[in-house]
Order: structure tokens, then C-alpha cells, then sequence
């Protein structure tokens, strides 16, 4: 008569151990992430000083929808020629901050867009996504926005920074095919031997709460996915028109984050490096040695005395860059010797 009885208490108090466990692993990390916020880091002056919203080279906004029917910001520099440079803004900064290269290229005769990725700019809600893989989706659904490509034209994506390490993202991934050729100006590529700490100072990253979110979402807990876990080295005045942090959901999505040299491995299609030989977020002589380590066929031009912003606001990288598009693709390998 007792056993019936003692066989439910011992499954009763199973079952509270379990529930008990369970309890732990979501609250543990949810302690984790309620005291782990990022925090402005010191302003970066190297990184603020030439990025003006008011640029007079900055044309009038357009708009292309969606997948989800969200409409999303872009910019356009149109010139008459078969090249044609889509350009991915660094962290940050909306597109705005690529219109003097923009202005460059298309009087060097290069069709340019330039879209404010989501999150950023007039696209989406500042600083978070839906999903990871959004940021993916939209750019494919800009690529098929622009139409099909003209005979004998070629379409290059042209990413700066974390907009490079999301370039690599996007090169490597499914949609890779989509662009000819790849362009990766001072690519982002945390925990790399070309990364700076920190981005030399330009990011405070809660790894712990990032780390907790994961482990979380993991477990299919979505919970704090839109909480921040990044938050950038801009002034105050800047913080009112660029993302000046970014949720765990956009962090994940723009750039090339861990998996990095899984990026790397799987492009498909002619890419190339641009670095400033006085970059202060990474380390320019590191590339070339990681493309070696990796196998990879991808060149490295380091352009001399210039810093991480320079890539996008200097003329000396504005004429490297135009090079890089106008380079038949045998002479590729010439271009390593630079």
C-alpha cells in the first residue's frame, strides 16, 4: 500500500530538482545580463572629428522595401558606367558617413549606392533588429531592388570596418553570389591577430552579458536578445544621429564576429583588402599573414599614413579604393606585392 504512494514522491521531488535546475541555469545568466551594461567609452577623436551629417555631398534619401514591407534608406551617386560599388557604413554611422568616398568614386565615373543598414540611419529602429540574419536578408532584397545587371556590368560590395567584417559575413554566406567582386576596407575581425583590444578604444563590449544572452538563447530563450551589449566612443552631440550602441540581436548580425574565418573560407567570388598602414583599431601588417594561415587568395594593399577613418575620408584611400575596382581580375595577384 505504501509503495505506490513513496514511487510519486520521489518522481514529485525529481521533477522539483529538475524544475529547481532549470531555475538556476535561466536566472544565473539572467543576473548576469541585468548587471552587465555596456558603457560609453571616452570619445574617440580619431573616429568623430570628420563625420558631419551635414556633408555637402550627401544627395537626397531614397527608399526600397523589405522583405517584411519595412522601407529602408538608401543613397545614390549615379554615373554613367558598367561599375557599379554598393557601400557598407562602418559601426555606428549611418551611409551618410561614406558620401565623401562616395563623391570620389562616382567622379572617378563608379555608380555608387549606399544604404543606411538597419538600425542605422532612416532604416529601422536605432540600435536593434528582428532577427539575426535581418541584416543579410535586406541587403539581398537591395541587390534585387537595383534589378538585374546590365551586360557587362559588375557589381561590387564595398564594406568599411564592421560593414566589412558584415561584408565577409555576407561574401560567405549564402548570398555570396550576388555581388562580383568584394571590397573589405579595414575589416572588423574581433579576436583576431589583426584586432586591436577594444578596437583600440572605439567599443565597450559586455562580454558577459553577450555570453549569458547566448547561453540563453541557446536554450531557445530569447528573453534580452534586444538588450545592449555594445556601446561606442561617440560624443554627445554625435549620440543624436548615429547608433551609439547596439543590441545583442544587431551586434551579432553586423560584422563578422567569431566566425570569422568560416566567413573568410566560404567567398566565393574575388575579394580584396584595403588597410591605413596607422589604422589604431587593428593591426595592418597582420592581414596578409592571416590570408596566408587561412589559404586564402584574397590581397592586401596597405595604404600609407592613414588611420581607420581615413579609408572613407581620404583622398589617398579614395584613389586606392577606385584602383582596387578598375583591376582586372589578373592582376589580382600583383596587387600582394603592394
Amino acid at each position: 500500500m505504501t509503495t505506490r504512494p513513496m514511487i510519486r514522491s520521489k518522481a514529485m521531488a525529481v521533477l522539483l530538482a529538475v524544475m529547481l535546475g532549470l531555475l538556476a541555469v535561466a536566472l544565473i545568466p539572467a543576473a548576469i545580463i541585468a548587471f552587465d551594461a555596456p558603457a560609453p567609452p571616452p570619445p574617440m577623436r580619431s573616429m568623430t572629428t570628420d563625420a558631419r551629417q551635414d556633408h555637402p555631398a550627401i544627395p537626397a534619401p531614397l527608399q526600397f522595401k523589405a522583405r517584411d514591407g519595412s522601407s529602408l534608406q538608401y543613397y545614390a551617386w549615379p554615373a554613367k558606367s558598367d561599375r557599379v560599388a554598393i557601400l557598407v557604413h562602418g559601426s555606428a554611422f549611418p551611409a551618410a558617413s561614406m558620401a565623401a568616398l562616395a563623391a570620389h568614386m562616382r567622379d572617378a565615373g563608379i555608380t555608387v549606392y549606399a544604404p543606411d543598414i538597419r538600425g542605422h540611419g532612416g532604416s529601422g529602429r536605432r540600435g536593434d533588429i528582428d532577427y539575426i540574419g535581418q541584416l543579410d536578408d535586406d541587403l539581398a532584397d537591395f541587390a534585387i531592388h537595383l534589378g538585374p545587371a546590365r551586360p557587362g556590368e559588375t557589381r561590387t560590395l564595398v564594406g568599411f570596418s564592421a560593414g566589412a567584417g558584415f561584408t565577409i559575413r555576407f561574401a560567405g554566406g549564402r548570398y555570396g553570389e550576388m555581388f562580383d567582386r568584394y571590397l573589405l576596407l579595414a575589416p572588423i575581425l574581433p579576436g583576431s591577430t589583426t584586432w586591436r583590444a577594444n578596437a583600440g578604444g572605439w567599443t565597450d563590449v559586455a562580454r558577459r552579458r553577450w555570453a549569458a544572452i547566448a547561453s540563453l538563447d541557446a536554450l531557445g530563450l530569447h528573453w534580452f536578445d534586444g538588450l545592449a551589449v555594445v556601446s561606442y566612443a561617440v560624443t554627445p552631440e554625435l549620440a543624436r544621429w548615429v547608433t551609439a550602441s547596439y543590441s545583442y540581436r544587431l551586434a551579432s548580425n553586423f560584422g563578422a564576429g567569431a566566425a570569422h574565418e568560416l566567413w573568410l573560407k566560404g567567398i566565393r567570388r574575388p575579394a580584396a583588402i584595403l588597410v591605413g598602414s596607422a589604422d589604431e583599431q587593428e593591426y595592418p601588417d597582420q592581414f596578409a599573414p592571416l590570408m596566408r594561415r587561412l589559404g586564402l587568395d584574397i590581397p592586401v594593399t596597405i595604404v600609407p599614413n592613414l588611420k581607420h577613418a581615413d579609408m572613407i575620408n581620404h583622398p589617398d584611400a579614395a584613389k586606392a579604393i577606385v584602383r582596387a575596382m578598375s583591376r582586372p581580375e589578373s592582376d589580382e595577384a600583383a596587387a600582394r606585392a603592394e
